[in-house]
């Protein structure tokens, strides 16, 4: 019995498409996927259809002609050779003509999807919802087992260690990953300490994996969520309709724990820039109440001789305890604000200290 190398058995094969003319001059149909212009001027893509998959490349004399009326989603048939890649280790039809091209009916779909939500407000900025300056809790809705959670989680202790995070573990791909994320955003806005921001993220993948994102069923969810939602598909070239409907777009996961997670420092440097603006605003408060003070006593010194004395009396110390409990409340109010802040900050990091001395002691049994 011959054993072959992977080369030698490689080059059989390679050999067989070279020969056999079934493979030579043959017309194939399909949605276009994965489209990508190379920067050697090759045109790589897929075409599509149901469970299958062809890869194919136009060469970079033809890309330029051929390529132009090319996207992502629309059905084509080309012409060409199927011929072998030894170093890939699969078939590629080098295609040579583009003989039709047309909107798939996925891409109709979306499309009159889009016009709908549109005339609803799905993307209006002003149904958008702002990110909060201080969030302390993340939730991540996205696969549990892909590497995409510990991307976020990695960057996100980069910039701030005092943050907590929630996992939403659901598919993201497959027929029921669209119900399965809009149940999670739903489950998160339903928590008794929900998250101050959500994030739906997926890692690279094939185009016709983001179908669960131009889906109405997720699409939904997120608008009617009272909970800020990043999106961070992670396909720079196509924007889904989950994109248009979130508050914010990231084009990756990353790229989504840097703008919901400030620097720690900046959180720092923000709360001390509002303590010394309330210092400021509570000498002000002072002095404007203290003129009003020296007014009302001059008022007092005057009326003091009338016979309703006693009556004016009443009404200044009444408008003193007035100005009074206002000044307390305004310093109560915002001293609270920060110093509940600064507490998050802090609780946060004992809690993240614990957690590493436990899987430390874990580790050592």
């Amino acid at each position: 019995m011959k054993i072959y190398t992977v080369k030698e058995c490689s080059s059989l094969v390679s050999i067989t498409f070279q020969k056999d003319y079934i493979f030579r001059n043959i017309t194939v149909r399909g949605t276009i996927s994965n489209l990508n212009v190379h920067f050697s001027g090759n045109t790589f893509f897929s075409l599509i259809d149901e469970n299958f998959r062809i890869f194919c490349k136009i060469g970079k004399m033809r890309s330029t002609f051929l390529g132009r009326n090319l996207k992502n989603g629309i059905e084509a048939s080309v012409i060409g050779d199927l011929r072998y890649d030894k170093t890939g280790g699969k078939p590629i039809l080098h295609v040579e003509r583009i003989i039709s091209v047309t909107e798939s009916p996925l891409s109709q779909e979306i499309n009159l999807l889009e016009e709908e939500l549109d005339k609803k407000g799905y993307f209006a900025l002003s149904n958008k919802k702002e990110l909060p300056e201080f969030p302390f809790h993340i939730g991540i809705i996205t696969s549990g087992s892909g590497a995409v959670i510990y991307d976020i989680l990695k960057t996100g202790n980069i910039r701030n260690n005092s943050v907590s995070y929630s996992l939403y573990s659901t598919e993201v791909q497959g027929d029921e990953a669209s119900a399965n994320m809009a149940n999670m955003v739903k489950l998160a806005n339903q928590e008794n300490e929900p998250p101050d921001i959500l994030i739906i993220a997926r890692g690279g993948g094939a185009e016709e994996d983001l179908r669960p994102f131009n889906n109405k069923v997720l699409l939904d969810a997120v608008f009617e969520s009272k909970i800020p939602i990043i999106s961070a598909v992670g396909h720079e070239r196509d924007m889904t309709l989950l994109d248009r409907v979130s508050d914010v777009r990231a084009s990756t996961p990353t790229q989504a724990a840097e703008i919901a997670i400030p620097l720690k420092e900046y959180m720092i440097e923000k709360i001390f820039s509002f303590l010394s603006l309330m210092d400021k605003e509570m000498k002000k408060n002072i002095s404007e109440k203290k003129t009003i003070l020296n007014f009302t006593i001059k008022e007092f010194r005057y009326i003091s001789c009338s016979k309703d004395f006693s009556l004016e009396k009443q009404k200044i110390f009444l408008q003193w305890l007035l100005l009074k409990n206002l000044l307390i409340e305004n310093i109560s109010d915002k001293k609270s604000v920060l110093t509940d802040y600064m507490y998050k900050i802090q609780n946060n990091q004992i809690r993240l200290i614990k957690k590493n001395l436990l899987m430390r002691n874990d580790n050592n049994v």
